[in-house]
């Protein structure tokens, strides 16, 4: 969306001392994003307003024309502009003026006799007006300057999914309320004829609305004295400005408004619409709208009616039939709120997006529906000195809409935040945005404005949000967030997986790749493969995408068959779920499964992809599950194993896959040119292959209170063996004891003949305490009667 500053400067008075870049950065990093900042300046000085008093065809040329224009005194000049008449008032350049960089002379490029130019829209840098002359409306004075003041603009260019979410900023006066919060300036009130001036006693537009959900207001009020004419310079300037063709004052004035406040509105013929119906279109109804095209209408678009007759597509445009046209002496103007998705559905299903349906599809405030009107009738009552009313102001507004209180926390968003915000801050920040606010302690009661209610501020969050954005982000230290880190024990699945892709692709030749986890059905005839029952799902991402796999291998033949264009030799791998149906338990209804596949160009390199598969098999088995893989010979049975050279992987014992060739049949079917391929395959349960991992011991925690090691020396039986000693030991059970280990051995000496000195080492301890004297000794005493009932001796 397209702002300019100048318009900007209406509403809100931003010094000049303040850098349009800056504003525009600041403007970023508080509201919106700006994707782009331009400054226009004048390339003319001296143009005038010259009026045109004959015209007449120049012999021998299609579009050119002679032309004598009415300045200070007459000139005549030649000119291609289209539609132009008698009367018109046109900027013009005479001699000694320049466009361009050019001075105008009194000749044209052809050197014929031309004095002075009138200047096309596109020649002083409104391209939305092409070739067309810049007209000035009725009463300009011939010979008066053109005032290059609206000409010298900036104009930012905001990124419109920034504000996809913010409707009110999708109009000058929207964006003019943050630039003033943002700079802690005054917002000019916005300029509209009284309510009470428009509500004049005439009777009121008949409006009925059949679906107040759809279409919750609908105003409109009808006027006598519009006509089309040229609108003033300083409004077109600023539509083309910001990417809008000026028209006429009755469109324009419309376009205006729309990127003044946001509100699309529409101006009917009053003599052919009087009345007003708000319904839906009926299935296969058709309607001609403005632009000339006969459309189809999708079933339940919204349609605006003049006695059950459409006259217009709700919030995307107007119809043909009832276009205001240059006769036109009575003007109904409509201005309405509709149901955002409703005008999305239908302007999505036509296929016709406009600038009026882009901004319905936002949610807008209802409350702008009487104020657009306002501000059209306070504009246009400036050009048309014999505006008059035709009606009192027509609304209809069967259900007003609630704004509800939100509650804001200032702790909490403190904490959110990651700054102190106190509630007398949060109340400063949101009533410059047009928050009310109420402070309950540490709470806040906060009401927010209509333009801001509309599915924008609805939660505390929401309001944290502007809290935080005007205390500015850059203003947050950034800080990691304190938390406490808990231990989760490994998975040896998700371990298995990690060093089989860094086997394969990190120390291998295999590429990652990664396919979706249903089958496309069209591919699967291609190769001739019946899938069976699968797991199918509601509400599929495609058609011919509902059935979840069951094998890896087919996907990867899909890549294969991509990737056999840019490469003459690959090897891809996956590892990926497959889905089983009929299993009602997780663990059973699906598993983790590793395709494989090596591919090679050439008709004789079916022994060569065999022997990559199989060593990256074999390797993969050594290195990965420290083991060794076996193949045994099985009948291929699915399309891409051939029937002769497919083998079963088993693992200690266990089938866990197969491995195959891909036979010509198959290859075929995908394409006829891959006979000249060779692509072996294979597939493995990687869920059964974790399985025959040995699981690591799980070291005890270590203890948060002191341990006591208590040492016992024994005599044992010489000829005894440790682990009868151990298995004697080991019957021993007491709550304090957490191991008994082996600390030496000795024989000879004092020691009797036959026998052997074993020394022992107990260690005891609580989880919830430092142990007390009498726990040690009820526990010694314990264990030497165990020693001593076991025939282990204690030595003195």
């Amino acid at each position: 969306m397209l702002i300019s500053l100048n318009w900007l400067r209406d509403f809100v008075d931003v010094p000049h001392s303040v850098d349009p870049k800056e504003l525009a950065l600041q403007f970023t990093i508080t509201t919106a994003e700006v994707e782009g900042i331009e400054h226009l300046t004048p390339n003319w000085q001296g143009l005038v307003a010259g009026r045109i008093e004959s015209l007449a065809p120049m012999p021998g040329e299609a579009k050119l024309q002679n032309v004598t224009v009415l300045t200070d005194r007459a000139h005549e000049t030649l000119t291609t502009a289209p539609g132009l008449k008698v009367g018109d008032v046109v900027a013009f350049a005479p001699p000694g003026a320049t466009v361009g960089g050019h001075v105008i002379g009194t000749k044209d490029p052809q050197g014929r006799a031309a004095e002075g130019m009138i200047v096309a829209g596109q020649a002083v840098g409104l391209m939305q007006i092409g070739a067309n002359a810049l007209f000035c409306p009725p009463g300009t004075a011939p010979g008066s300057p053109i005032d290059p003041a609206p000409f010298d603009d900036w104009i930012i260019e905001i990124d419109n999914k920034s504000i996809t979410h913010r409707p009110d900023c999708w109009g000058h006066y929207g964006i003019a309320r943050e630039v003033a919060a943002m700079l802690s300036l005054p917002l000019r009130p916005y300029d509209v004829t009284p309510g009470m001036q428009l509500a004049c006693g005439l009777p009121a537009i008949a409006i009925e609305i059949d679906d107040a959900e759809k279409c919750p207001r609908y105003t409109g009020l009808l006027m006598k004295g519009l006509r089309a004419q040229p609108s003033p310079l300083w409004m077109q300037v600023r539509l083309a400005h910001c990417g809008m063709r000026p028209i006429d004052l009755i469109v324009d004035l419309t376009n205006y408004v729309m990127l003044e406040l946001g509100q699309p509105m529409h101006a009917f013929d009053g003599e052919k619409v009087t009345n007003i119906q708000v319904a839906t279109a009926r299935a296969g109804d058709t309607f001609k709208t403005l632009d000339g095209v006969t459309r189809k209408l999708p079933d339940g678009t919204l349609m605006i009616q003049c006695g059950r007759r459409n006259v217009a597509i709700a919030g995307v445009m107007g119809g043909a039939e009832s276009e205001v046209s240059a006769t036109t002496q009575t003007v109904l103007l409509e201005s309405a709120n509709f149901d955002a998705a409703t005008i999305r559905r239908a302007a999505t299903a036509m296929g016709h997006r406009t600038e009026a349906s882009a901004r319905f599809e936002k949610s807008l405030d209802p409350a702008n529906t009487v104020l657009g009107i306002a501000r059209f009738h306070k504009l246009a009552e400036a050009q048309l000195p014999g505006l008059t009313l035709a009606s009192s102001l027509s609304d209809c507004y069967p259900r007003p809409r609630k704004i509800p209180v939100i509650t804001l926390d200032c702790d909490y968003a403190s904490k959110l935040i990651g700054q102190t915000v106190t509630p007398q801050r949060v109340t400063e920040i949101l009533t410059k945005l047009a928050f009310n606010c109420g402070q309950d302690g540490s709470k806040v009661h906060v009401t927010p404005p209509s333009w801001r209610a509309t599915k924008d501020i609805s939660i505390e969050a929401d309001v944290i949000e502007e809290v935080a954005r005007f205390v500015g982000y850059n203003n947050i230290e950034p800080k990691l967030p304190t938390m406490t880190a808990r231990y989760f024990e490994p998975s040896p699945d998700l371990a298995l997986e990690h060093r089989t892709l860094d086997y394969l692709c990190v120390g291998g030749e295999f590429s990652e790749v990664f396919n979706y986890i249903w089958y496309e059905d069209h591919w699967c005839r291609r190769i001739g493969f019946d899938a069976g029952e699968c797991i199918t799902l509601r509400n599929p991402a495609a058609e011919g995408c509902a059935r979840l796999r069951k094998t890896l291998l087919p996907g990867l033949l899909a890549m294969a068959d991509r990737n056999r264009h840019h490469f003459a030799r690959f090897s891809l791998c996956e590892i990926g779920t497959v889905f089983f149906p009929g299993r009602q338990e997780v663990e059973t209804s699906q598993q983790r499964n590793l395709g494989l596949m090596a591919a090679e160009a050439g008709r004789k390199a079916d022994g060569i992809v065999w022997d990559r598969l199989r060593t990256a098999l074999d390797g993969w088995a050594r290195q990965v599950l420290d083991t060794s893989v076996e193949f045994q010979a099985v009948s291929g049975t699915a399309p891409w194993e051939d029937t002769d050279r497919t083998a079963a992987i088993c693992i200690r014992g266990e089938v866990i896959g197969r491995v195959s060739v891909a036979p010509l049949a198959c290859r075929l079917k995908m394409d006829e040119r891959l006979k000249a391929w060779a692509f072996a395959t294979a597939e493995l349960n990687l869920s059964a292959a974790a399985a025959k991992l040995e699981r690591p011991a799980k070291l005890p925690p270590v203890p948060r209170f002191p341990q006591v090691e208590l040492d016992f020396s024994v005599l044992a039986d010489a000829k005894s063996r440790w682990e009868s000693v151990r298995t004697k030991l080991g019957a021993f059970r007491h709550v304090l004891l957490r191991r008994v280990s082996y600390v030496e051995s000795y024989e000879g000496g004092a020691i009797p003949a036959g026998k052997r000195s074993l020394t022992l080492r107990a260690q005891i301890g609580h989880a919830e305490r430092t142990l007390t004297d009498d726990e040690i000794q009820s526990f010694t005493s314990d264990f030497k009667a165990h020693l001593s009932a076991s025939g282990l001796t204690l030595r003195a």
